[in-house]
């Protein structure tokens, strides 16, 4: 008797192709020279010796972010991408999406709708209504997709945990659990302003044939992203992670799961309890997923798109909601988890903590240690004119490695550049990362939250005023300083004058009106 054929396993191919190795060994040797070349001039100075609390804080600062650009730089070789593979028998297939209908529009819904309709693999097309809205209904009734909601289920409705009401992953929950578990073998989720491509399926189903794979996970892009500056710089923010940081993630077997859209295996999902309760449910599920034994596979294609914040409210709430959610899985993992993860993955969990929080971190010591040498005119030697040049020299290297990595970049003609946007943004956001590490510390619970993303004029208290108290107290500190004849270095001059420009500009932005950017224009794949 022959041997049962056996099943297709998931195998995966460099994204370096031969001539990006000697690119990336040039750039490399520049890289290394230039710091060591800045370092070496950093140390000539000798303020270790006359200024050591502020050369040291400056000097830990440095070797932070130099720590963290190489760490991102160096994982660039390990990047791997899954090899296609092609479902060979049917799968029962249900796509599914959520909605709010008091917080979501309906118009933003029926284009949805149509997309999932429009995928081009047998599957059943699931809205899960919160509101068990009328409207939705008969939307789902002309375009041929099934409705559910929980709403009067009460047994679905719970304060927290699984199905905790209001929230996505209780939606998701209640329908699985009536539903989804017994019916289908594989669900794809996706987020109400994401619409798919009809090729979606066809791309990620396949892999599923490896019994090893318990997820598949797609690249997350926008496509309102033009609506303002707010929303080009939050897509910046993205690029580098969907494009280099989830394929070096999926090399070494851990590409993480993003709640926007993600398929599963339902023997998987089902094993790991359903999607995980908790804000950062596609985070901790991914850790589950571990934990089980299943593996994942990232596949780098634009096969969805949807929609980003284009306003200060909206982005700033969705970011404390998210620094918040990832920083108590990360920094609680061991008592979620209890003993099914191993070490390795405990530290590498606190790790990502703390390399989540040290831009935010870094940027609260600069701007202490700043006020600090503003008011004593105590300033390392090392802070000067002198230092300007190599400096740049160091910028210079740093940023055609970065041109070199934007080549990998999954839409590379309308995602290079400068990206200065996602500067300001982060520069914008590190108090509200802060927030949310002082929330998990004294564990402050806050109801589940949508994200908004469209405009309108908030009636809110000002969001950016932790900015107005920064340019207070630079302009406090420095006005210290000149009067009393401390502060004489003109490098710090020049650095509060920009902080207290900056940091005022930014608050003026709040006052903006930012357009709704839902443009059935904009919607992308919709000539299929």
């Amino acid at each position: 008797m022959g041997s049962m054929e056996e099943p297709p396993a998931v195998k995966s191919e460099k994204v370096f192709n031969k001539w990006d190795y000697p690119m990336f060994i040039v750039l490399t040797s520049l890289s290394f020279v230039s710091t060591l070349y800045f370092v070496w001039q950093w140390i000539s100075f000798q303020d270790w010796k006359y200024y050591p609390v502020t050369f040291s804080v400056l000097s830990l600062l440095l070797v932070t972010k130099l720590s963290n650009t190489q760490a991102r730089w160096f994982s660039l070789p390990f990047m791997r991408r899954p090899k296609p593979l092609i479902a060979l028998r049917h799968w029962k297939l249900g796509v599914v999406t959520t909605v709010v209908p008091s917080a979501e529009s309906l118009e933003m819904l029926e284009e949805t709708i149509k997309a999932l309709i429009a995928l081009d693999y047998p599957h059943d097309s699931w809205i899960l209504d919160e509101g068990d809205d009328t409207r939705i209904k008969v939307l789902c009734t002309k375009y041929g997709a099934h409705h559910f909601s929980r709403k009067a289920m009460s047994r679905y409705q719970t304060a927290d945990g699984l199905f905790q009401s209001g929230s996505k992953h209780g939606n998701y929950n209640a329908w699985l659990h009536e539903i989804g578990f017994e019916r289908y073998e594989i669900i794809t989720a996706f987020d109400p302003d994401h619409v798919p491509n009809a090729a979606f399926i066809t791309n990620v189903l396949g892999y599923f044939e490896d019994p090893k794979i318990g997820y598949v996970q797609a690249a997350q892009c926008y496509y309102n992203q033009k609506a303002s500056f707010i929303a080009r710089g939050a897509a910046e923010e993205t690029y580098e992670y969907y494009s280099c940081t989830q394929m070096a993630a999926y090399a070494i077997g851990h590409p993480i799961v993003v709640g926007c859209h993600n398929t599963h295996r339902v023997k998987a999902l089902k094993q790991v309890g359903g999607f995980a309760p908790h804000d950062a449910d596609d985070l901790l599920i991914t850790l589950f997923y571990r934990a089980r034994g299943w593996q994942g596979v990232y596949v780098p294609q634009i096969l969805a798109r949807g929609l980003v914040p284009v306003d200060w409210h909206g982005y700033l709430t969705q970011q404390l909601r998210w620094a918040r959610s990832v920083i108590d899985v990360r920094f609680r993992i061991n008592s979620i988890l209890g003993r099914d993860l191993p070490f390795k993955e405990s530290v590498l969990g606190y790790i990502h903590g703390l390399l989540y929080l040290q831009h935010s971190i870094t940027t609260f010591l600069s701007i202490l240690l700043l006020s600090f040498m503003l008011a004593t005119g105590i300033a390392p030697r090392v802070i000067s004119f002198s230092m300007l040049p190599k400096l740049g020299a160091l910028v210079f290297a740093l940023q055609l490695c970065a041109f070199f990595r934007q080549r990998f970049y999954l839409d590379w003609h309308s995602e290079a550049g400068l990206h200065w946007r996602a500067y300001l943004l982060r520069y914008a956001k590190w108090p509200y990362t802060l927030l949310a590490l002082l929330d998990v510390f004294l564990r402050r619970r806050s109801p589940y939250a949508l994200t908004r993303k469209v405009g309108h004029k908030s009636q809110r208290a000002l969001l950016l005023w932790p900015h107005l108290a920064v340019a207070t107290l630079i302009g406090t500190t420095w006005a210290i300083g000149m009067v009393y004849g401390r502060m004489v270095n003109p490098v710090l001059h020049i650095l509060a004058g920009l902080i207290v420009l900056g940091s005022t500009a930014l608050v003026l932005t709040e006052q903006c009106v930012f357009p709704d950017p839902y443009d059935r224009a904009l919607i992308p794949f919709k000539e299929r």
